[in-house]
């Protein structure tokens, strides 16, 4: 299960990064692409992302069976949020269009917060989950998060090389939302089986 789920985790990088360049490109349609506005953008999704870190954190007590259910739901979540996300900042930014930039932090927090919080809680999930199952801390975080970032590397270069050459907005969307439910389909019915197999 652990190779697996290692596995799954590459791919969970490549749906993030999709993800990731997607959302800044139509927020920064929608709200400018000006200094201010690309560092308010940023920062959320980082923000988004330590906080969800340390909420995964928080269930490292849970046992092996809870964490991998709840890194089940977080990509759930993700796929979920993915869908509806381009109609969402759409609808967004034109309700507050004449809200003025004073506001921009609040309404780009409003719009990535709860899919970055999910994203970013899914690494320490899983680092409890098989620091259970390997009884080896650093090992395990090294790898998860090398392979995590190996992930987003392909797919940075699949966003700019291959999505955005041959597809639309939508289509990278719907890439990374089949990437998210897929990992999910794969990993629940994993734990299933007995662990190892």
């Amino acid at each position: 299960m652990s190779k697996r789920l290692l596995l799954l985790f590459f791919f969970s990088g490549i749906s993030a990064i999709i993800y990731q360049v997607v959302w800044q490109r139509v927020l920064f349609a929608s709200f400018g692409t000006n200094v201010e506005a690309v560092t308010i953008i940023v920062s959320v999704f980082m923000f988004g992302l330590g906080v969800g870190s340390l909420f995964g954190g928080r269930l490292a007590d849970a046992s092996a069976h809870s964490l991998i259910r709840y890194f089940v739901a977080f990509e759930v979540s993700i796929g979920v949020f993915g869908l509806i996300s381009l109609r969402l900042i759409e609808q967004v930014s034109q309700f507050t269009l004449e809200l003025g930039s004073a506001w921009l932090p609040l309404v780009v927090f409003g719009i990535l917060f709860i899919p970055t919080l999910a994203m970013g809680a899914t690494l320490p999930v899983l680092v409890s989950y098989l620091v259970k199952e390997r009884r080896s801390v650093g090992d395990t975080v090294s790898h998860l998060y090398y392979i995590n970032t190996l992930g987003s590397a392909l797919g940075s270069i699949l966003t700019v090389t291959l999505l955005f050459t041959f597809g639309t907005l939508p289509f990278a969307i719907y890439t990374a939302v089949a990437i998210n439910f897929l990992i999910a389909g794969l990993t629940y019915f994993g734990i299933q089986k007995p662990s190892g197999v």
